[in-house]
């Protein structure tokens, strides 16, 4: 199961871990196909494997920027403890090493809460189209200057006087 964040710069899914580094990236014939994680966090897709899902020690989120989740390990009965991501799963059922539903519900929320709040990627959103609308304007005006327009012009039709218009466009 993969998850968009709004602003999509953001795609997150839950990754079984397991020994030595290795999550999983989807299902494979007979079990789960495995790549290691960088330095950076993100998944390197240069060196895959194929592995059994009942190996798995465990399940993490993790996000296309690199952020990854707290493991939640995989315990003996005995040690299971929801609260302190200690989970006991069995291995009936675990060919492809999903996490149990409620654990990949909790990975979900911890998931949810690296992304920005929504008021920010709306910040984000309208600078990004004011950066835009300068680049749009800057090209009009210089397409008004080779087109033989004065700075009163241009000035008048940017709605600012014509030293600004000069001071700001001009050579």
């Amino acid at each position: 199961m993969r998850w968009e964040g709004d602003d999509g710069r953001h795609e997150g899914w839950g990754a079984t871990v397991f020994p030595d580094g290795w999550v999983s990236t989807g299902p494979a014939d007979g079990g789960v196909r495995v790549h290691l994680i960088g330095s950076d966090g993100r998944i390197g897709f240069d060196r895959g494997d194929v592995v059994d899902g009942r190996t798995a020690i465990g399940w993490r989120g993790h996000c296309a920027c690199g952020w990854q989740g707290p493991l939640w390990e995989r315990v003996a009965k005995a040690r299971h403890d929801f609260a302190a991501r200690r989970i006991y799963a069995l291995t009936e059922g675990l060919l492809f090493g999903d996490a149990p539903d409620d654990v990949a519900v909790a990975i979900r929320a911890e998931w949810e809460t690296h992304l920005d709040p929504p008021t920010l990627v709306t910040v984000r959103q309208a600078a990004e189209a004011v950066r835009r609308a300068r680049g749009h304007l800057d090209a009009a005006v210089h397409a008004a200057r080779e087109d033989g327009r004065s700075w009163t012009q241009i000035g008048e039709a940017a709605g600012i006087r014509r030293q600004s218009a000069q001071d700001r466009w001009g050579p």
